[in-house]
């Protein structure tokens, strides 16, 4: 099998360096023509950009013989996502592949950051790819068609002294979920990435030796290799939660712990049976809101006519 991209369009943004730029090189070289955006700003979101690293990353896909296109707006706002879109349907005719990369870092202690750094954080890190979706989703829905990957980060489960950082990362955990399920009727297909590589943001890191150890075998090119097939029409997998670095390549999912029911419940009786709650011996694995609810039927029991339903009245998969 080989996986093959012609005659489809691929957003990416934050592709002028690292991942994204990895991401653009991998999809162009399977024949995907390719929006490569980037604002050309700093690491850490400062507002001075410009657009060379996306124009220089056009310059290596054209001189390879593909095909791309730079855009040097910043993620973040409804308006933006809007232009990014027209640029690929301006130029290519059609959108089938997102991939919001863009990401900044604001490592620091809890309080440490005004309120603009952190809004500014926030925009790009989630907002920015919630609105790109917004934005590319009628055009994949209309096609019946379209890939979209949304990069998280292993920092949404903690490390400390992250805290903009980890939220966000989380936030696009809960967008991709959810649009998984909508979108699978629509032939629309939602996975998030949690990838180990060397970046910019890496190199914020204090400690030398961790920056060293991933400089020198986490090649970002190893994340674009792994995740390719993940954009591919011949990809149905959808709601994951991938994680890959250096060749590694795993998914991680949320499971429940063992559980209680106590119709009597009380903080003190909670108190005194928290090491069964926390049981991790007896994991079941959670892949969805309805899987969630339906662990409650077992102690109180579904007696409607009507099969449950804990959604909102839209076509779901």
């Amino acid at each position: 099998m080989t996986i093959d991209f012609s005659g489809q369009t691929a957003i990416v943004t934050g592709a002028g360096g690292g991942m994204g730029r990895a991401y653009a090189l991998e999809l162009a070289r399977r024949g995907a023509a390719v929006v490569v955006n980037d604002y050309g700003g700093g690491v850490l979101g400062e507002q001075n950009g410009s657009s060379a690293p996306a124009e220089a990353v056009v310059a290596e896909i054209t001189a390879a013989g593909g095909q791309a296109i730079a855009n040097g707006l910043a993620v973040g706002t409804a308006a933006n996502a809007r232009a990014i879109v027209q640029t690929a349907l301006s130029a290519f005719g059609r959108i089938d592949v997102l991939v919001n990369n863009a990401g900044t870092g604001i490592a620091g202690p809890f309080t440490a950051h005004d309120d603009e750094a952190i809004e500014r954080h926030y925009a790009t890190n989630l907002i920015g790819g919630h609105h790109l979706m917004r934005a590319a989703w009628p055009h994949m829905a209309a096609q019946r068609h379209g890939r979209i990957l949304n990069v998280s980060s292993n920092g949404a489960l903690g490390v400390g002294g992250n805290a903009p950082y980890a939220a966000a990362k989380a936030g696009m955990l809960g967008l991709t979920l959810d649009a998984a399920i909508e979108g699978r009727p629509l032939g629309i297909v939602v996975n998030a990435v949690m990838p180990t590589s060397y970046s910019r943001l890496i190199e914020q890191i204090p400690d030398p030796s961790t920056v060293a150890w991933f400089r020198d075998n986490l090649p970002p090119e190893k994340v674009a290799a792994a995740m390719a097939w993940f954009l591919s029409r011949d990809c149905t997998e959808t709601g994951r939660i991938l994680l890959t670095g250096g060749g590694r390549l795993s998914s991680l999912i949320f499971a429940e712990t063992g559980e209680i029911f106590d119709a009597e419940i009380s903080a003190e009786r909670v108190a005194q049976r928290i090491g069964e709650i926390g049981d991790e011996s007896l994991l079941t694995p959670v892949h969805n809101q309805a899987e969630a609810g339906a662990r409650y039927f077992r102690h109180l029991p579904w007696t409607a006519a009507e099969t449950p339903d804990f959604g909102p009245d839209v076509e779901r998969g």
